[in-house]
């Protein structure tokens, strides 16, 4: 048995003789798996045209989805020799890396019957676009991958699906560019022109202006029809619904030359396919075709012009090959419920344009679908948006070595990026909803190099900010510099060339003597961060590259004054013990070989360590000194004491490590023995860099070294501060803590207090508030508030002490240990309150009349609002230190519970009548024994209730 590739049984042998000599007409040597033409599609460019098909009286939708894969792609989007108003229709737009965009075009825009027209749709970029069109009928829309100029040619032929009955007129347009164009169109089935139909057979030649097109439409299926021009062309086809049909199924794709036509094709089907779909196979010369289905196979001979029309069954792919160059196209009729879902056309890739990498776009309100075909032996290396697909059911392509797949997308609209580190795959991007239905080939991204891409998220805020500051016409200093620095590495990646380190990396130094890096600039400390984040990430990719693409060196190492880098290339070998070690300056990094090699393939992984000079500088006097740019609350009172260095494997992409790494790093001072070091890795979150130390710790320190341990690779440096100091900020914030509460307890005692002796006012019952005062006050007072701290202490024991304040650290809601009880004592004080005033209301407003003189009731009046000082209720002012009022409400807060002592002194001293005798006998010198009378400590203001009068803060007393 031998080895069973493209495989067919003995009935074709002798049909395979004459493989090996192709016809005369053949233009270049054909095998089976490579371009037997001689051009190659590509989908990226920077520009595109385009035209759009209107159906008789019917609405449309016209628009672009433009994905791009560079940062700060500016796009115009021209409608040429087109007024709009009167006006030049133009459109301008940026899209970054990742990103798509939508352009709406308007409906005018549409060309109707068979025409000369000038609606030609331009699309230009300064960097490398993709272009899906999109043409919405109600209820029938359709897409199509546009191809750059680049890629169009000179010979095309034309497939326009059949329905029956019919009730749609087949189409096709051709465009032309920048210069005048001849053409012929050799007829095939009849279409209509100016006032005569014209036949098979019919020859029609044309002259057209730069940017001009024709459009033609028939009576009858116009497959085989074939364009030859001077200069290369843009061809669409497509049908169009009938005036009167408001159900029919209008569909739409842009041809391939037949320069770049292939020999071998896979069909996969469609995931919701209930009843047979068609493949249009169309010759341009004597072709013989070999087709298999399942366990069928047969063959059909095909003269030049000719199409071949080949049902598909549902859930069995279809291998076709051919010994010379054929167009195959796939032709969905929808699902099996008449008018349920929308029929569509599409490219068929061949086996030898497969890919290593693709962007499709979601479509909205669709159930989205990627359709994969792939090596079988390579299947579990392929990457969904930076992720492994894992839950994807891989099933054979009989006769082939290749299996199909397909993988749920979501349904909102948005670009994927899907890829594989060295096996080319196809992927087609399909979907289906209620009425609807659409498939296209994906964009495949061979210029496009993902380890060089930053698509991070970590990066996105910017770029999308930055793309705001351009598209209004504005200049910042950041966004410039973050154009810079990805210009340039976007240059180094595209030049696909063996590069020294020394070549790639040295532009980048420059960019650490930016201004946007230096202090007092008018950026913000978040654009600092962000600019020393994708410097950081920016250079860890240049190297990486640098060492991939001369994998003769095992090891490079350059230095200059900004940086030292070593770069080290580690074969895919089984397992080993060897530990790496990398040098820059006079800081290391020790990396274990299985590390990298367990998470590579069959591809060589490289291995970078950076050493900067200056960064240390830039990062520590800018942010450490910046407490709101610290996460971790414990790294603010520290300062850096070592060089920034990074760590990078692979091709830039964040893996897993299975072993740690280690770093030495080289005090930048002298430890002092009352110092404390942490290592610490650079994260950028939500806009802030920070300093973190989760994933490291210190495995060995002394005066002047540190080494560092760490199960994942970023940038890191060496943090060092006092530890006595914080220490004794903690102490200090506990104490605050126990003292502050125990305040608002007893402002709680004293609100309980209130109320029950406003409660037995009605009955003289004043011994059960003497008994709760001595039974529980005192225990509850100081003891409550030791309870909280020492939980608190226990749940977190780092959670006091910040760099600014010896208080309550913020993290992880612990300042909630503090202000959860504290808002609870003032909402329940003021209950207190709100229901003494209800008890008191009738007995204030019945006071005897030569009581309640001006002077009682100015002095009731003081009393009520002292107590909301002395209940602790104006710490509420905290609530609305927020927006504008911030600092207004700030200084009011601290002024009114400032006078919160002297209230307690006012009420419960001055003027209360026993402590106002007191005083005066002991300035006097006397002491007179006090008559025995019940008292209590309250703060209720005078009530006189019949035969017995009761004061706040002094004795009761009865009258006679």
């Amino acid at each position: 048995m031998g080895c069973r590739g493209f495989a067919f049984p003995p009935m074709f042998f002798l049909l395979g003789m004459f493989w090996f000599l192709p016809p005369a007409s053949a233009q270049t040597t054909n095998r089976i798996g490579k371009f037997s033409g001689t051009c190659q599609t590509e989908t990226l460019g920077r520009e595109f045209i385009t035209s759009y098909m209107k159906d008789c009286g019917n609405s449309h939708q016209f628009e672009l989805q433009i994905t791009g894969y560079f940062a700060f792609t500016s796009v115009s989007v021209f409608i040429s020799n087109y007024l709009f108003h009167r006006a030049r229709l133009e459109n301008k737009t940026m899209v970054n890396q990742g990103e798509m965009v939508q352009v709406r075009l308007p409906e005018s825009v549409g060309v109707e019957g068979s025409a000369t027209f000038s609606n030609v749709v331009l699309v230009k970029a300064d960097k490398d676009i993709s272009v899906v069109s999109v043409s919405n009928k109600h209820v029938s829309p359709e897409t199509t991958v546009l191809y750059p100029v680049s890629s169009l040619g000179n010979e095309y032929y034309v497939v326009t699906p059949s329905t029956e009955p019919l009730d749609s007129y087949p189409e096709f347009s051709v465009i032309t560019y920048q210069e005048p164009n001849s053409m012929e169109i050799h007829v095939k089935g009849k279409l209509h022109y100016l006032t005569q139909v014209h036949s098979t057979d019919s020859k029609l030649k044309f002259k057209l202006l730069s940017l001009q097109g024709i459009q033609l439409q028939g009576i009858e299926d116009l497959s085989g029809t074939r364009i030859v021009s001077e200069k290369p062309v843009a061809v669409l086809v497509g049908q169009v619904c009938f005036c009167n049909s408001t159900k029919c199924n209008h569909v739409f794709e842009q041809l391939l030359p037949v320069c770049s036509w292939g020999t071998t094709y896979i069909i996969p089907p469609l995931p919701w396919q209930k009843a047979d779909e068609i493949v249009y196979i169309t010759a341009s010369q004597s072709t013989t075709v070999l087709y298999q289905r399942g366990e069928h196979q047969e063959n059909v001979t095909l003269t030049g012009g000719s199409v071949h029309q080949l049902p598909v069954k549902p859930s069995i792919p279809v291998y076709i090959s051919a010994n010379v160059s054929i167009q195959v196209m796939f032709y969905s009729l929808g699902a099996a419920i008449p008018n349920s879902s929308h029929a569509f056309l599409m490219n068929v890739p061949d086996v030898a344009s497969y890919c290593l990498m693709y962007s499709i776009n979601n479509q909205e309100g669709f159930q989205n679908f990627a359709l994969m075909v792939a090596n079988t032996s390579e299947t579990g290396a392929i990457i969904l948006d930076n992720q492994r697909l894992r839950s994807v059911e891989w099933n054979q392509v009989r006769g082939t070595k290749y299996v199909w797949g397909m993988h749920t997308l979501g349904p909102a609209m948005r670009s994927h990026a899907v890829e594989h580190a060295s096996s080319p795959f196809a992927l087609l991007s399909v979907g289906t909803a209620a009425m609807d239905s659409y498939g296209i080939p994906g964009s495949c991204r061979k210029n496009v190099t993902f380890k060089c891409q930053t698509e991070t998220q970590q990066i996105k805020e910017q770029l999308k900010m930055c793309k705001d500051v351009f598209q209004q016409g504005s200049t910042s200093e950041f966004c410039s510099f973050m154009n810079s620095t990805l210009v340039n590495l976007e240059t180094m990646c595209a030049e696909d060339r063996a590069a020294s380190l020394e070549e790639v990396a040295r532009p980048f130094g420059s960019f650490l003597n930016s201004s946007i890096l230096s202090i007092g600039g008018n950026e913000s400390k978040r654009e600092v961060a962000s600019a020393v984040t994708l410097l950081l990430r920016s250079v860890e990719l240049a190297a990486l590259t640098a060492a991939l693409r001369s994998p003769e060196k095992k090891t490079q190492n350059m230095t200059t004054e900004f940086m030292a880098i070593e770069t080290l290339l580690v074969p895919a070998a089984g397992r080993c013990d060897e530990v790496f070690r990398l040098r820059g300056q006079n800081q290391t990094m020790d990396i274990h070989c299985n590390a990298v090699t367990r998470a590579a393939t069959k591809d060589p992984w490289a291995v970078a360590f950076i050493s900067y000079f200056t960064l240390d500088d830039i990062i520590n006097t800018t942010f450490l000194k910046e407490g709101d740019l610290m996460a971790d609350e414990k790294l603010r009172n520290f300062h850096l004491n070592s060089r920034v260095v990074s760590g990078a494997i692979g091709d830039g992409r964040p893996m897993n490590l299975s072993k740690p790494v280690n770093f030495t790093l080289c005090h930048r001072q002298a430890k002092k023995e009352e110092e404390e070091a942490r290592c610490v890795h650079w994260k950028f979150i939500s806009g802030k860099g920070t300093w973190a130390e989760d994933g490291c710790k210190i495995l060995q320190t002394n005066s002047t070294h540190t080494i560092c341990s760490c199960d994942h690779l970023s940038s890191f440096a060496l943090l060092m501060g006092l530890t006595g100091v914080e220490v004794v900020c903690a102490v200090i914030a506990g104490f605050l803590h126990y003292l502050f509460l125990a305040c608002f307890t007893w402002m709680f005692l004293e609100g309980l207090h209130l109320f029950l002796t406003v409660r037995n006012l009605k009955v003289v019952n004043y011994t059960s508030v003497s008994r709760f005062k001595k039974r529980f006050m005192y225990p509850f007072g100081y003891g409550f508030p030791a309870l909280v701290v020492a939980v608190s202490a226990a749940v977190k024991p780092g959670g006091y002490g910040t760099s600014k304040h010896c208080w309550l650290s913020l993290e992880r809601g612990f300042h909630w240990s503090f202000l959860g009880p504290v808002c609870a004592i003032i909402l329940i004080n003021l209950t207190f309150f709100i229901v003494t005033l209800w008890i008191l209301r009738d007995k204030l407003s019945s006071l005897n009349e030569d009581v309640s003189t001006v002077k009682d009731t100015r002095l009731l009046t003081f009393k009520a609002i002292a107590q909301l000082f002395i209940l602790g209720c104006t710490w509420s002012l905290g609530v609305f230190q927020v927006g504008s009022a911030k600092m207004v409400m700030a200084y009011l807060f601290t002024i009114v519970n400032s006078l919160q002592g002297a209230f307690i002194f006012l009420v419960h001293c001055l003027l209360n009548r026993q402590v106002r005798e007191e005083y005066r006998r002991w300035i006097k010198g006397t002491r007179k024994p006090s008559p025995t009378i019940q008292t209590f400590s309250s703060s209720v203001s005078t009530v006189t209730t019949g035969t017995k009068m009761v004061s706040w803060g002094e004795p009761s007393t009865s009258s006679p």
